[in-house]
């Protein structure tokens, strides 16, 4: 989170949101939350940040005891007021957010908390994806999500691109003439068989990445252009706090390595 919120700040972007699991695997639930709290407009609320403030359901036994030790760590912070307001915070996430036309949520528009969108959905159960395109109303130009930690573009085709096989690498805009579901990966543990971590910058109209010439569209036609930004961070340092916590799995940390 300290390596992306750099970037963030060297781009001058002014406005941050997360879309959950702030807490769950990671060894620093008190530093992350309070870096959330304190640059996020919001945060939405993931499945692991349901599991450590009610309970773990149908969670593997990693997870489940990853959420138990960050209940306790937050329960065992010494102020009251910075553990009241972890508290307060958690309890409070919403389940979803729209800002500008785009849907906000952690997993997908039509289970928001826990519904995995897999890429090799768009092959194996294509009605999935289709179904969820329907929950878009007709003024999300998108939906954004993180939960399978895998970055991409879903289009109602349906087809799934990963930021690499793009049109433009790493850049893609939508128009008026159709909708994405995009999934913008994950800070804190990369999926897609690379380890560094991976966000999205959402650029409004008349803003675009440097080198990019976005499509032209109608003086009243919508366009939104979305970035894929991949960064290196010290995953080495990362995964010694998990290897040193007893009460998380090693796997934890050693995941990181591989992107997995």
């Amino acid at each position: 989170m300290d390596a992306a919120l750099s970037d963030i700040d060297r781009r001058s972007v002014k406005t941050i949101y997360c879309l959950g699991d702030v807490v769950g695997y990671g060894a620093s639930p008190r530093e992350c939350l309070d870096l959330v709290i304190d640059r996020c407009t919001f945060s939405l609320c993931g499945n692991h940040d349901q599991a450590v403030f009610y309970e773990p359901t149908n969670f593997n036994v990693g997870a489940e005891r990853a959420a138990y030790w960050t209940r306790q760590v937050l329960e065992d912070e010494p102020k009251k007021a910075r553990r009241d307001r972890r508290w307060e915070v958690l309890g409070r996430l919403p389940i979803r957010r729209e800002v500008e036309g785009l849907l906000m949520v952690h997993a997908s528009p039509r289970r928001p908390i826990n519904e995995y969108l897999f890429p090799e959905d768009v092959y194996t159960n294509p009605g999935k994806i289709l179904d969820n395109f329907k929950r878009l109303d007709d003024e999300h130009m998108a939906c954004v999500v993180g939960h399978t930690h895998v970055p991409g573009v879903f289009l109602d085709d349906p087809c799934f691109d990963p930021p690499g096989e793009l049109p433009d690498t790493n850049v893609y805009t939508i128009t008026a003439d159709e909708k994405a579901i995009i999934n913008v990966g994950s800070i804190g543990q990369p999926r897609d068989r690379d380890p560094r971590l991976c966000y999205i910058v959402a650029y409004q109209a008349g803003e675009k990445p440097p080198g990019y010439e976005p499509p032209v569209v109608g003086e009243n036609e919508y366009a939104l252009t979305i970035e894929f930004v991949r960064l290196e961070y010290d995953i080495e340092k990362s995964a010694r706090k998990i290897y040193d916590t007893p009460e998380l799995d090693d796997f934890l940390g050693t995941r990181l390595f591989e992107g997995r």
